[in-house]
């Protein structure tokens, strides 16, 4: 996985056309308030909490960068616009992410061609004739990315869900005019990629990689605020208290092996008390209250309070010490 030697084609950009695109970028990212966008709207998204990740995960990354649940990318996309990090692996079990990503990183151009013959005005009688070509493939390549792009913006809040057979299920949105960002927002992200490494892989393997001076953020399905409030059906599968169990334990191992891994969650007793214990080395950084408005429902919206966690091996030892 640290070999950087790809397997894939890189996109055209010559080492002086990505330094300046990298200068616009941060000029964009000073613009829009202090952090860089993603492409893609995201449910839990953490472009707004990305600085505090950022000063949570330590200085700049030594080793290698992880997202074992890379989702939009925003947290990596600010980091390695500040320089932060450089070689990173970013994963996530659903493919068709990490295939749109892969497209807007080798082939950004014909991305933005496929996007011109979506329609951003009248929009809503395509949306369901799009949503079946989406699920009917292939899941790689420009095509397969404009589709999950355009659709992420169209689609309810961003959402991106699969019924039990695999399929995106996400109804239509309600919006008046489709928001796709510009061609200098696509290369700018583009450009940002092009020393990550793109996996489909579950988490467990890719912290079973982590080794002194890595760095891994760990953004996964949140432990649910209630029986009925729950958001697993991310990639056809659950997301249950079994994985944030074993997460937990792979992020205190990779932790002992020298590593620092920095993990969000619901502010809940059991994510305190059981699944990042003060008593077990994690230290809390942050408890930020953040919008959600994933339901339908407007008095279900509001704001939800999460945790930013951390552990690495000196506060391990000190837990130990004082146990």
């Amino acid at each position: 996985m640290r070999d950087t030697d790809r397997t894939y084609e890189r996109s055209a950009h010559s080492l002086q056309d990505r330094s300046s695109i990298l200068h616009r970028t941060r000029k964009m990212e000073a613009q829009r308030g202090g952090f860089m966008r993603p492409l893609l709207k995201w449910a839990g998204g953490k472009a707004r909490l990305a600085a505090s990740i950022r000063d949570a995960l330590g200085g700049p990354c030594s080793g290698t960068y992880f997202e074992p649940f890379v989702g939009s990318g925003a947290v990596y996309l600010h980091l390695r616009a500040e320089g932060h990090v450089r070689n990173a692996v970013l994963a996530d079990v659903n493919s068709k992410l990490i295939e749109m990503h892969r497209a807007i990183q080798t082939q950004v151009d014909d991305v933005l061609a496929e996007l011109e013959a979506f329609p951003i005005e009248d929009w809503r009688d395509a949306y369901y004739g799009v949503r079946e070509a989406f699920n009917e493939g292939p899941w790689v390549g420009p095509k397969h990315a404009a589709r999950f792009i355009w659709l992420n913006r169209t689609g309810f809040n961003g959402l991106y869900r699969e019924n039990r057979s695999g399929k995106f299920n996400v109804p239509i949105g309600r919006y008046a005019k489709v928001g796709i960002p510009d061609e200098a927002h696509f290369r700018a992200v583009s450009a940002l990629l092009q020393d990550a490494e793109l996996i489909t892989a579950p988490f467990q393997e890719i912290l079973q990689n982590v080794r002194a001076g890595d760095q891994v953020y760990c953004d996964p399905p949140y432990v649910p605020l209630s029986q009925t409030a729950s958001f697993t059906t991310y990639a056809g599968g659950g997301f249950g208290q079994v994985e944030q169990e074993v997460l937990a334990d792979m992020a205190r191992l990779a932790a002992i092996r020298g590593a620092t891994v920095v993990l969000s969650n619901h502010d809940l007793p059991v994510v305190r008390t059981d699944l990042y214990p003060v008593a077990k080395g994690f230290e809390y950084v942050a408890r930020p209250m953040v919008s959600r408005a994933i339901s339908r429902k407007g008095k279900s919206r509001g704001k939800v309070g999460e945790v930013i966690a951390r552990i690495d091996r000196a506060s391990h030892q000190a837990a130990r010490i004082s146990a």
